[in-house]
C-alpha cells in the first residue's frame, strides 16, 4: 500500500488509476481548484459572454 501526504493508506486499485492522494485529501484539493477556477472568468468583450481564462496571455488579451 502507498501512503498519502496525510499518512493514510491508498488502496492499490486507487493508486493504479493514477490517484496519489486519499479520498479526503483529494476532496480538499478539488475544492481548492474549484475556488481557483471560479476567479478565472471574464467577459471576452464589451457586453459579451463570460469565458474561462486559462493563461496569463489570455488575461492580457481580454477586452480588446
Amino acid at each position: 500500500m502507498k501512503l498519502c501526504e496525510c499518512e493514510e493508506e491508498i488502496s492499490d486499485a486507487r493508486y493504479k488509476l493514477g490517484y496519489k492522494t486519499c479520498i479526503e485529501c483529494g476532496e480538499k484539493l478539488a475544492k481548492k481548484e474549484i475556488e481557483r477556477k471560479r476567479n478565472c472568468i471574464a467577459p471576452a468583450y464589451n457586453k459579451g459572454a463570460y469565458q474561462y481564462i486559462a493563461t496569463y496571455e489570455e488575461a492580457l488579451d481580454i477586452g480588446r
